[in-house]
């Protein structure tokens, strides 16, 4: 038994132990179990039922003297909206718990509930249920939420293969941008890149209706959603497909308001982008001959498509090429035990 504190055997270990445990009680039923962004059951009715949940904590996630009582049950909804949106699936219910201390305002308590029924309302979910605890604190808020997927279109983790590209939807860095603007204190102005840095950070949006697009192609291998950065959530994608993965750094898809954080703060935008999380943009492989196809299913949703920034290869390690073909550090995302408390949250 080891006995050191998890901060210094880190939250990956932990949560395979976890993983490891929690797999002697899987019956026939469950096509897959932890290690993905949902589990994934086979009720015998022709579609797939997703499972997941996600916890917010106070000084952890978010702080109370940046965040809105609203936008801390948005962002606790929309984190697992995301990752029903990561396995291809459409969210049904969900149920909320809040931990809380005794004199918590009954008008922040409310506030928290009505963002999570505004997000839940908003990508046609249910909120069914849920609990409220007595706690010395601080501030908790669990979801667990419920979501079917067609069998044909189910998206897991696994599944990359050797010459496959690998793509992101949107933009990366805006959430990251948003947090260190809070934490360095940096003036909003309503209407400008650092406003919407700001709310990319308190107000994510899940990516369901673009995964839906991809998963109808049924042409993508593996797929995730980033929520701990590229940094940390690409590793976790090859390690699941037994593969590894070559990215060009200039085609990772930056944030105007990534760039322009770093740039006032004189940090590095690319490390920003793919080391900070929270972006909740879909990150997924396909072969080379079958972007077109998806780019097609996602442009039907608008202004809405993905970029290619690599390759999956057949060595398992992640390696990051500059525009010059040299190599360089992708750097690290969040780990909740490896440093100080900040703003982000896991898989």
């Amino acid at each position: 038994m080891d006995n050191r504190p998890i901060k210094d055997v880190g939250e990956n270990r932990v949560v395979s132990r976890f993983r490891a445990l929690a797999s002697g009680t899987l019956g026939s039923e469950i096509v897959v179990g932890p290690g993905d962004d949902a589990a994934v059951i086979n009720p015998g009715q022709g579609r797939l039922l997703l499972l997941t949940c996600d916890m917010m904590v106070q000084d952890v996630h978010f702080r109370w003297e940046w965040a809105s009582p609203h936008q801390v049950g948005w962002k606790a909804m929309v984190q697992n909206l995301s990752d029903i949106a990561a396995m291809g699936g459409e969210p049904t219910a969900a149920v909320a718990s809040l931990a809380a201390p005794g004199d918590l305002s009954e008008e922040v308590a409310a506030g928290i509930a009505e963002g999570l029924v505004a997000a839940a309302s908003r990508y046609g979910t249910a909120l069914v249920g849920g609990d409220l605890v007595g706690s010395p604190g601080p501030v908790a808020v669990d979801v667990a939420i419920m979501g079917w997927v067609e069998r044909e279109r189910l998206l897991l983790r696994r599944g990359a293969g050797p010459g496959d590209a690998l793509l992101v939807t949107g933009h990366l860095g805006a959430a990251a941008a948003g947090l260190a603007a809070r934490e360095q204190r940096l003036e909003e102005a309503e209407g400008s890149l650092l406003g919407e840095a700001i709310r990319a950070h308190h107000e994510p949006h899940p990516r369901l209706a673009e995964a839906r697009a991809i998963a109808s192609t049924a042409k993508a291998t593996a797929m995730m959603d980033l929520s701990d950065g590229l940094a940390d959530d690409l590793p976790r994608l090859c390690q699941q497909s037994g593969v590894g993965a070559h990215v060009r750094s200039e085609k990772i898809p930056l944030a105007r308001e990534c760039s322009l954080v770093a740039s006032r703060l004189g940090l590095n935008d690319l490390r920003m982008a793919v080391s900070g999380g929270e972006d909740y943009e879909l990150l997924f492989t396909a072969p080379p001959g079958a972007v077109g196809e998806i780019q097609a299913a996602l442009s039907d949703l608008g202004d809405r498509r993905a970029t290619v920034i690599g390759e999956i290869v057949e060595e398992e390690e992640v390696i990051v090429l500059d525009a010059d073909g040299g190599e360089m550090a992708l750097g690290k995302g969040f780990d909740h035990f490896a440093g100080p408390a900040t703003e982000r949250n896991d898989d």
